[in-house]
């Protein structure tokens, strides 16, 4: 009786709900699956043949590229060139992460990228590394690809063409690892998000994007030129990190800073990693949310966190990350509750967060909701901080 059923189910009778489904829902199902996988979908049936081939996204990810290459770059070469043979219509995003050896795959990656850029590819991720260190240079295709709107590069050399023009679409760039070696000024009127996190070579680069949104900054080996960011007035979201300080009385990325943040007036939220010699002689009246790691062993970076709070009247959410040590967090807490400490009341501020040091009765606020703190080993445990007094009564003790 069972062997009946399976019988008319091969044979179809049984009715097929998946292939009914309307094309649009059974592409987002196949764009679940790995290219390994969704590729084996075409021995169902003929209707189904040639469905995976005409996916819009093509996402060859790390695993699927190792495990071919686990057996020969060639053969990973291969199966990627057939991959792109087979392909019928546009492809909207292309993601390739590969870990590579022989030189000839820079040569194919030349060629895979060419294609995508020649059929209107809107989202290209390219994550590129050489045993070798041997950094791959982005072909000139990639910079006169107009319908480009997000565009994320890991372990890439950026060398535009001389005839480069901009990116005339792009909303969203991240760079990660990138190597800019002569001087690049990118032009990108929609940008709204840009991320360079520990690229090289970072004084060359200039952007031109009126309209940015978010900026996020990771550099922690030497100096980074902020000047390009000066004319990004509408900027709402600033991430900086700068681990390693370096003087330079030509090039002070803290007074830099400061000016910087005088020209954000529509700044709300602002994390950083970095030191200011002193606080902005201005208010950061939009501001919302600061987040901020300190080192309470270095009274310049105590000076710095009480300055940015003082110049912050509007903030709803404060986070504070101690790195370093905590040698003098008293001395900040007894500052922070002095009361000409804040020339303004946080009248606005409803959540504080405390991590590598505990004390919830260091912020006054009326309208306090909730104070979290992830303690230090070590500390006080959890009983005794919740029996301390705190500022704001009424708010919610949260420790782990």
């Amino acid at each position: 009786m069972n062997q009946d059923r399976v019988s008319v189910a091969v044979e179809g009778d049984i009715e097929d709900r998946i292939s009914v489904l309307p094309r649009n829902v059974i592409d987002c199902i196949l764009e679940l699956l790995s290219v390994k996988e969704a590729a084996k979908t075409c021995t169902l049936s003929k209707s189904w043949r040639y469905i995976w081939s005409e996916l819009p996204k093509m996402v060859l990810d790390y695993e699927f590229c190792d495990e071919l290459i686990d057996e020969s770059e060639s053969k990973f070469r291969e199966v990627v060139d057939g991959i792109m043979l087979l392909h019928m219509g546009k492809i909207v995003k292309f993601d390739l992460d590969v870990r590579v050896e022989d030189l000839a795959s820079y040569t194919a990656i030349d060629g895979w990228v060419l294609y995508v850029t020649r059929n209107s590819v809107k989202k290209l991720h390219l994550r590129i590394f050489n045993i070798d260190d041997r950094t791959y240079t982005l072909p000139p295709c990639v910079f006169h690809c107009s319908t480009l709107t997000q565009l994320k590069l890991a372990r890439c050399s950026f060398k535009p063409p001389g005839s480069f023009r901009g990116f005339p679409n792009l909303v969203t760039l991240r760079l990660a690892s990138v190597t800019f070696s002569e001087r690049c000024v990118i032009k990108a009127p929609r940008l709204a998000n840009l991320t360079l996190n520990c690229c090289d070579g970072m004084q060359y680069l200039n952007i031109a994007s009126p309209v940015l949104k978010s900026l996020y900054v990771c550099y922690p080996h030497s100096y980074i030129a902020l000047n390009c960011f000066m004319n990004c007035e509408n900027l709402r979201d600033l991430g900086l990190v700068f681990s390693k300080v370096v003087d330079n009385p030509n090039h002070d990325h803290r007074s830099t800073l400061v000016k910087l943040l005088g020209s954000l007036p529509a700044l709300e939220l602002l994390s950083a990693d970095v030191v200011l010699s002193s606080g902005p002689p201005f208010m950061l009246n939009c501001l919302r949310k600061l987040s901020l790691s300190v080192d309470f062993g270095k009274l310049g970076h105590i000076s710095c966190v009480l300055q940015l709070i003082k110049c912050s009247p509007n903030l709803s959410e404060l986070e504070i990350t101690v790195k370093g040590t905590d040698d003098n967090v008293e001395a900040f807490v007894k500052c922070l509750k002095m009361s000409g400490c804040l020339q303004l009341p946080l009248n606005k501020l409803e959540y504080v967060s405390f991590y590598g040091f505990a004390s919830p009765n260091c912020v006054e606020a009326p309208s306090l909701l909730r104070i979290f703190i992830e303690q230090p080993i070590g500390t006080k445990s959890s009983k005794e901080l919740s029996g301390l007094p705190r500022a704001s009564p009424k708010a919610e003790l949260v420790i782990s």
